[in-house]
């Protein structure tokens, strides 16, 4: 495992989110998680573009399965290793974004945070304009509410992801 992998499996395990890629949901939790943690200042190198459902690192996608057969392999080697104090502390404001329930409602509201948090800190449109971050977010094939997109904000907000 090299650094950035260990990095991103100690990560996710602060999170509390299994390297788990099986489903297209699993793999979207762990996206939207790792992106996540990079807005709150908690960055694993991973670089991300905008992608079909938000941003998006095809270099995590990478990193995680070979973390997931590093660990089948019995090659895990992430025990020895523990973030330190000031990220687990960054990541506690992560996963408390977390939503809990199955794996869809999960996906579902990390792609939302994500993708709000991603156009508004990419300056698409202002966090100001609720209206027209929904109408963008439309424009890209997301059918997500005012109401949703408005939680969101709040959500990020309150948590320092984005500024008051």
């Amino acid at each position: 495992m090299n650094k950035q992998q260990l990095g991103t499996k100690l990560t996710l395990d602060a999170l509390g989110v299994s390297v788990r890629v099986g489903t297209f949901d699993e793999r979207l939790i762990v996206q939207k998680s790792i992106y996540l943690a990079k807005a709150a200042g908690h960055d694993c190198g991973h670089f991300f573009r905008w992608y079909l459902r938000g941003p998006y690192s095809p270099e995590l996608t990478r990193d995680v399965f070979s973390i997931k057969a590093e660990k089948l392999a019995g090659l895990d080697e992430s025990a020895r290793w523990k973030l330190d104090d000031k990220s687990v502390q960054r990541l506690k404001r992560v996963k408390g974004l977390i939503p809990a329930g199955d794996k869809a409602t999960k996906a579902h509201r990390l792609e939302l945070l994500a993708s709000v948090h991603f156009l508004v800190d990419r300056r698409q449109v202002p966090a100001a304009d609720v209206a027209a971050l929904v109408a963008l977010l439309a424009k890209y094939g997301k059918d997500f509410s005012e109401s949703e997109v408005s939680d969101a904000l709040r959500e990020l907000r309150s948590n320092e992801l984005l500024p008051n």
